[in-house]
C-alpha cells in the first residue's frame, strides 16, 4: 500500500484529513516541524521543516502521493510560498501525485494571503509533477472564530462587519474530497467546492447567539479593512459550485452537543 504524506497534519484541517485516511485504512505519515507532536497511533512521523527544507527529502520521497495543508497566513511568504518552493524541489519521484488544498476566488482578489496561496499553485502548476488543486470556500469554524472575535471585544455594543457574505463548507467535507482525490488520478485545477448555501454574516451571527444562548449587544457597523472588504466583494462565493451538504445551522448545533 503507498504511503500518503499530509503536510500541516496536526493542523486544522490537516489532523482531519487524517483522520479520514485512517477510517478507510490507509498509510499515512504527518510532516510535522513540532516538538513530538500529537500524532494518531498508526501514523508516521516525519520531522521537517517547510521554510528551510530541513527533512523534507526523506518525508517526500517516503509516499507516492502528498496532500499539501500546511499553512500559515501570518507568514505566507515563508510559510506557504517558500515552503512549498523547497517541498517541491525535494520531490524526486515524478510520478508524486501533489494535491493542494486553495481557496475560492484566489485567483480574483488582491488579498496578500490570497496572493500568496496564488503564487503556490502556479507554482505546483509549473513543477512538472502530477498534481490535483482544490480550492473551497471558507470554513465553519473560520467563520465561527470571526464571530466570537468580534463578540468578544470589549466594546458594549460589538460592531458586527456589514454587507459580509459567506458560503462555508463543512471541514470534514473537505477532509473527505481530499481523501477521494488521492484515491484518483491527478485532474489539474479541479471545479471549487462550496457550502451549501450563501448567507448574509449578520444572518450567521444572529443564528450562533440564539443556539447558543448568547445574550450579547451588537449592531451592523460599516467596519473597513482588507479582510472585511475581501468579503464584501463577493469573491468568496461560489453559487453554482453549491456542493456542500452540511450547512450552518447544522455545524452550530453539532458543536453545541
Amino acid at each position: 500500500m503507498d504511503r500518503i504524506l499530509v503536510t500541516g497534519g496536526t493542523g486544522l484541517l490537516g489532523s482531519e484529513v487524517v483522520r479520514h485516511l485512517l477510517t478507510q485504512h490507509q498509510k499515512v505519515a504527518i510532516l510535522s516541524s513540532q516538538t513530538n507532536p500529537k500524532i494518531p497511533s498508526g501514523v508516521d512521523l516525519f520531522p521537517g521543516d517547510l521554510r528551510s527544507g530541513c527533512g523534507l527529502a526523506t518525508a517526500a520521497n517516503s509516499a507516492q502521493t502528498i496532500i499539501h495543508c500546511a499553512s500559515n497566513p501570518r507568514d505566507s511568504g515563508e510559510t506557504d510560498i517558500k515552503g512549498t518552493s523547497n517541498l517541491l524541489d525535494a520531490i524526486t519521484n515524478p510520478d508524486t501525485h501533489f494535491i493542494y488544498i486553495s481557496i475560492a476566488g484566489i485567483d480574483k482578489a488582491s488579498y496578500p494571503y490570497y496572493v500568496a496561496k496564488r503564487e503556490v499553485e502556479k507554482k505546483i502548476q509549473a513543477s512538472g509533477l502530477p498534481y490535483t488543486i482544490l480550492r473551497t470556500t471558507q470554513f465553519h469554524p473560520f467563520v465561527l472564530n470571526l464571530i466570537r472575535g468580534i463578540l468578544d471585544s470589549n466594546e458594549e455594543v460589538a460592531l458586527v462587519p456589514d454587507g459580509m457574505r459567506f458560503q462555508s463548507v463543512d471541514l470534514a467535507e473537505v477532509a473527505d474530497q481530499l481523501c477521494r482525490i488521492s484515491q484518483s488520478k491527478p485532474a489539474g485545477l479541479l471545479p471549487e467546492f462550496g457550502g451549501p448555501g450563501i448567507l448574509p454574516f449578520e444572518d450567521m451571527v444572529r443564528t450562533y447567539l440564539g443556539q447558543t444562548g448568547l445574550h450579547r449587544q451588537w449592531k451592523p457597523y460599516p467596519v473597513t479593512g482588507p479582510r472585511w472588504d475581501l468579503f464584501r466583494s463577493g469573491v468568496n462565493l461560489v453559487p453554482d459550485n453549491r456542493f456542500g451538504k452540511t450547512g450552518w445551522t447544522q455545524f452550530l448545533a453539532r458543536v453545541q452537543r
